[in-house]
């Protein structure tokens, strides 16, 4: 009888790299982007995962790297570049609690 250990993104993530903040070549690369199509998406508000600026360089935080490709795994891919609670500000992604879009 064979086992099958399923991992989770966050625990792979966290073994290969052993960091809470990704830089975002990191993240894009994971991702299957090119650093420059991040930086785009970022600056027209599209890029699926929060950033963080810090010292003139973007990061991504791990869980939130983990969580966007889970969310791909589970939707086979079909998943909307950033999630309805989600908006850019002064060039940074920052999170609405609470809110809901109707179309």
């Amino acid at each position: 009888m064979s086992h099958v250990t399923t991992e989770n993104s966050l625990e792979i993530l966290s073994l290969r790299y052993g960091r809470s903040l990704l830089p975002l070549s990191v993240a894009a690369r994971e991702i299957g982007i090119n650093l420059r199509t991040a930086h785009n998406q970022i600056g027209k508000g599209k890029f699926p995962v929060p950033t963080i600026l810090q010292a003139r360089r973007r990061y991504v935080h791990v869980e939130d790297l983990a969580g966007y490709i889970d969310r791909l795994r589970r939707t086979g891919g079909k998943e909307s570049p950033l999630p309805t609670d989600a908006t850019q500000m002064s060039g940074g992604t920052k999170k609405l609690e609470g809110r809901t879009s109707h179309a």
